[in-house]
């Protein structure tokens, strides 16, 4: 590979991971409005694949990585740490 192959290759992953960066914020806060009850989980998933499949993250960033965004973002929003009373 070139340096100029190289160079171009690196403004790739720089757009993509830039976009995978938006993409995680969006994840995450759809998945405090689906806590908050203003969004339906399913819809939200729904349209964070369609998201990634018409911005080519998926092609970019494969399938498990997509799939760890999602997984990530809802399951922090769904978890709900015990009390301090329950705890005791």
């Amino acid at each position: 590979m070139t340096g100029a192959e190289r160079e171009l290759l690196e403004a790739w992953r720089a757009v993509a991971n830039a976009k995978l960066s938006e993409y995680r914020r969006q994840a995450w806060r759809l998945a405090v409005l689906m806590k908050q009850g203003t969004v339906d989980k399913a819809a939200a998933i729904d349209r964070l694949r369609e998201i990634a499949v018409a911005h080519a993250l998926v092609r970019a960033h494969g399938e498990e990585r997509i799939q760890a965004v999602l997984a990530e973002a809802f399951a922090a929003a769904a978890f709900r740490p015990m009390s301090a009373e329950v705890a005791a």
